[in-house]
């Protein structure tokens, strides 16, 4: 019985040294290839710059310099306490995404997402850095990142002193097409700390903040991250953070009039299939907001000659919107009782929302009836 034991015994020590053994050397060809991705990424330089023509990078980014980029980008989240709460679900609820790749690029301006991994919005095979880059959806990591470069995240020189010093011996000069380019190197970049450390704040503020709804994180993105913030309303509609929507509304509405294509872009957004989503959060902000903000709304509402105009709808679609958008104005206090039904005073307007059922709205019947003869409207 004693040698059964011990033969078990034995299996399993060995099973356990294999295993360590696999992992030992599985770690060494990861640090190989990381050290080889970086040491390319060094020789390429920041970009290349001819005299007279803006900078060019003519470096080919790949999967495999985001896989190893972004797990050490994982590590700095994990310190952060990263744990994503039902990561697909909130996906789906913030950018309308539904898919079953691993990881998937999107963009700041368009609620599409293109076919294929995309570095640089305009990653066309010219070549030419864009000024920002695409986010990626990372399910396998479950976590949205973006395609950095090694020296953006990690402190390189400390990490890899031996790198650092190949570095200082890399060419400065590099003739692509028979024309000369000046290599601007990492290690010349004056506040490449500083970049580092916005670029780790920002990955892990935007996680935080959508993934385990840090309100903290919410306030950093605010003062660091603007464009972020308001393409999440008005590129993708997300509209469900009251607090998130408040502030993107007050912004666009800070100059009036001049920014109702702005405010358009917060009421209806069009989707991916071509559908248009009213987004009646927009006037609930407005009837629960104090006096003083409640009244600047409404002057901004009333300042307006026309109801919406969005190019590319139907007439059914176009009077959906403007019946939307006068029924919930109307509602937000009983002094804009007949500022915005009277423009619809037509009977072409009448007809399509007989069609529509008035919507299913219970009361938009009745209140289109009672205030689009009242009052004084506005020219139409």
């Amino acid at each position: 019985m004693k040698v059964k034991y011990l033969l078990i015994l034995m299996f399993v020590l060995n099973q356990c040294q294999e295993k360590k053994t696999y992992l030992e050397k599985n770690q060494i060809i990861e640090k190989a290839m990381y050290k080889n991705i970086l040491r390319k990424q060094l020789e390429a330089g920041n970009y290349l710059k001819e005299e007279g023509l803006d900078p060019t990078s003519k470096y080919k980014y790949s999967l495999n310099d985001y896989d190893v980029v972004s797990d050490d980008v994982i590590e700095n989240l994990k310190n952060q306490s990263h744990n994503p709460k039902k990561f697909e679900e909130k996906v789906f609820l913030v950018f309308g995404m539904k898919t079953k790749k691993d990881l998937v690029s999107i963009l700041l301006d368009s609620p599409c997402p293109p076919d294929n991994f995309l570095f640089y919005a305009s990653d066309d095979g010219s070549g030419i850095m864009s000024s920002y880059k695409p986010l990626q959806v990372d399910f396998k990591r479950k976590a949205l990142l973006e395609a950095f470069y090694i020296p953006e995240i990690i402190e390189y020189q400390k990490k890899y002193p031996d790198l650092y010093q190949e570095e200082n011996k890399m060419p400065r000069k590099v003739v692509i097409d028979e024309t000369c380019y000046t290599i601007h190197k990492w290690k010349d970049i004056t506040d490449l700390a500083q970049q580092r450390q916005k670029n780790i704040q920002t990955l892990i503020n935007r996680n935080k903040y959508l993934f385990n709804d840090s309100k903290a994180s919410l306030v950093w993105l605010k003062f660091h991250d603007e464009a972020f913030l308001e393409s999440l309303v008005k590129v993708f509609g997300y509209v469900l953070d009251r607090d998130l929507l408040k502030w993107v509304l007050d912004r666009s509405l800070r100059d009036d009039k001049s920014n109702e294509k702005e405010f358009y872009k917060i009421l209806v957004t069009k989707t991916c299939d071509n559908k248009y989503v009213f987004h009646k959060e927009v006037f609930e902000i407005m009837a629960q907001a104090d006096a003083k903000s409640k009244r600047n709304y409404l002057d901004f509402l009333r300042g307006r000659i026309d109801l919406p105009k969005i190019d590319g709808l139907s007439f059914s679609e176009d009077a959906r919107i403007k019946a939307l958008y006068c029924y919930y104005a109307t509602k937000i206090d009983k002094n804009s009782m007949f500022s915005f039904f009277p423009k619809l005073d037509d009977e072409k307007y009448e007809e399509e929302f007989k069609r529509n059922n008035y919507y299913n709205l219970p009361d938009f019947k009745e209140l289109y009836n009672d205030t689009r003869h009242g009052g004084i409207g506005l020219p139409m």
